[in-house]
């Protein structure tokens, strides 16, 4: 009995050994399984990882084969379903405003900077020299530019031509001519010259003058607040202590008027500021006067201080009536219609200028005027007279400026005595 006894409770005790061991490793080999499947099903799954071996273990045995076998082939679809349920996470940033809505900002300043550089050179294009704005100003009358005025006298401007004397006059008579020939729109394009530096504001107040309009007065009046440091010269001319442009004294340091009135006369072909030129030829040199300087025109020195003024101004006026003449062939025949309606110390010179600008010898009469402008001086610096060297070299080199303009080639130049001449102004100064 003993035998048998002991017998049963070693096989009991085999039996409980066994037992614990086969349950742990069936239960080892289904735990990948379920840890598979998990993975398959769902990735909401994935939290479970983190939980002790024991919970995987009872969430593992329960799903035997047959379970396994009805998911095993959805497997694949939870792979490709992921994606779809993970769309709309990816089409919600496209919507997202803010980054197509900056990207402009970003590049609008760029853009914007990149128009700038092109659009000032294309508003100065047209003056982008001062040959070019020669061209344009010689060419105005005949393809009128109005709203390119202000551009252009800013472009004068800028190129230095109010600081000359000479090229000064002359565009302040271009501008008077074109404000006077426009009387609706010259105020608006009064006001698209400005600014304009203080000094350089008497071209404006004198451009407004000199146009001729009815309404000059109150256009000063209107703008005057504009130029408040030209008070005094705008109080001038209205109260009549100034003269117009067609009243200026040509006798008495009268070159400058002469420049005025061919600016004039180029930007509207109006003859009655060439007739004011032409008055002026009673004080030229004519070809039969040998010694007119001191014969014609005055008896002494002391006796009409004037004299040397008047003769630049004949000079001047004769050498330019021949000189645009030979480029503005309608003048000869202006000309030949004044010539017998003037007196003979007028009608004598004209003929010359006549003849001069037919067969292009206007620098024949250049020479003439220079030799008469020289002899001039020379007798006036030694005549006892009460006027210093300089008064009178300083006055003569306006006029040989002018007149002496071809000298180096410039008679080609449109407009001669105020952009080519001009620029020989103190190169060519008689007094040393």
């Amino acid at each position: 009995m003993r035998i048998v006894t002991t017998l049963a409770l070693a096989s009991i005790g085999v039996l409980a050994t066994v037992l614990p061991c086969a349950a742990q490793s069936g239960t080892v080999s289904e735990a990948p399984k379920a840890g598979v499947m998990g993975n398959s099903v769902s990735k909401q799954a994935a939290p479970q990882r983190l939980a002790p071996p024991e919970a995987s273990a009872h969430i593992a045995v329960p799903e035997d084969k047959s379970a396994r076998e009805d998911v095993t082939p959805v497997s694949p679809q939870p792979a490709l379903a992921a994606p779809q349920q993970a769309a709309p996470r990816q089409v919600a940033p496209q919507p997202v405003v803010p980054q197509q809505a900056y990207a402009p900002p970003v590049q609008g300043p760029a853009s914007f900077r990149r128009p700038a550089p092109p659009t000032v050179p294309a508003r100065q294009s047209a003056f982008s020299s001062p040959d070019r704005l020669l061209d344009w100003v010689s060419n105005y009358r005949k393809h009128p530019d109005l709203w390119n005025v202000p551009p252009a006298v800013h472009a004068m401007l800028d190129y230095g031509l109010f600081g000359d004397e000479e090229k000064q006059w002359f565009c302040i008579g271009f501008i008077a001519g074109i404000l006077g020939a426009n009387p609706k729109d010259g105020p608006a394009l009064i006001e698209r010259m400005f600014p304009m530096p203080a000094k350089e504001q008497e071209v404006l107040i004198r451009a407004i003058v000199y146009s001729g309009r009815p309404d000059w007065r109150d256009l000063l009046e209107k703008n005057s607040d504009r130029m408040p440091l030209r008070r005094p010269l705008i109080d001038d001319f209205i109260n009549g202590k100034r003269p117009a442009l067609m009243d200026l004294p040509l006798h008495h340091g009268g070159s400058p008027g002469i420049y005025a009135l061919w600016g004039y006369y180029v930007a509207t072909g109006q003859h009655q500021p060439v007739m004011r030129i032409i008055e002026a030829l009673r004080w030229s040199k004519n070809d039969e006067d040998s010694n007119f300087s001191f014969r014609k025109i005055f008896t002494g020195w002391g006796s009409d201080p004037s004299a040397v003024d008047k003769i630049t101004t004949g000079g001047t006026a004769k050498w330019t009536l021949a000189s645009y003449a030979e480029r503005d062939r309608d003048l000869i025949a202006f000309y030949r219609s004044e010539y017998n309606q003037q007196p003979p110390e007028i009608a004598k010179p004209l003929k010359e200028v006549i003849e001069a600008a037919e067969l292009f010898e206007a620098e024949n009469i250049r020479k003439d005027q220079f030799g008469a402008i020289e002899d001039a001086q020379k007798r006036q610096l030694s005549a006892e007279a009460g006027m210093s060297k300089g008064v009178t070299a300083s006055n003569l080199a306006i006029a040989t400026g002018c007149v002496a303009a071809t000298a180096l080639g410039q008679a080609q130049i449109a407009i001669p005595c105020v952009i080519g001449g001009a620029l020989f102004t103190g190169a060519t100064k008689l007094a040393h």
